[in-house]
């Protein structure tokens, strides 16, 4: 009988306890993005915040992204083929050339393609191409964007002098939110 008595009693906190238990729970179990899905989705909003000089490409042309023998990186990116940029159909290229591929707005280079890049960079100053790594060393060697992690986060750093020798620009809005912007 003392049973019955107390059960109603504790049944309302015993609810309450489990929902707490099972929204503390739901908290730990939010969607975690793959690194690469992060960087290939950061990328992909840093080239919607840039702008390309006007007449820098033919009416109804895809916004190409090109990655540079980028395999892991690759497979990330179709996770934005289709998707619109610019007002533009987003396709995405892997370039296994060794020349710089120049029908692209957007051009990713790994870490393993420095040389290249560092052969290529005088042909590829003077197009609005956007340049992006996610290996410091070609950030350094003149690319104008790097994605990185800091601190379990991902991350952005802009070279604004390549980018405006390009002719390209980035939104203030954008530049706000990078980790670092070399003048």
């Amino acid at each position: 009988m003392p049973t019955t008595i107390i059960m109603p009693r504790v049944l309302p906190w015993l609810s309450a306890f489990i929902l707490l238990l099972n929204m503390a729970s739901a908290s730990h179990e939010r969607a975690i993005i793959e690194e690469n899905d992060g960087k290939a989705l950061l990328i992909y909003n840093i080239a919607k915040f840039s702008v390309w000089p006007a007449g820098s490409e033919p009416e109804g042309a895809p916004f190409t992204f090109s990655l540079w023998e980028d395999a892991p990186l690759f497979a990330a990116f179709h996770n934005i083929e289709g998707l619109k940029a610019q007002g533009h159909e987003v396709l995405i290229n892997y370039h296994t050339q060794d020349s710089f591929p120049a029908d692209c707005k957007v051009l990713v280079i790994p870490k393993h393609q420095l040389q290249k890049f560092i052969a290529s960079k005088n042909e590829l100053k003077s197009r609005p191409i956007l340049t992006v790594t996610t290996d410091m060393s070609v950030f350094d060697a003149g690319a104008m964007v790097l994605v990185d992690v800091v601190d379990d986060r991902l991350a952005f750093s802009v070279n604004l002098q390549a980018v405006k020798a390009s002719g390209l620009e980035i939104s203030g809005n954008l530049l706000r939110h990078a980790r670092k912007v070399n003048f």
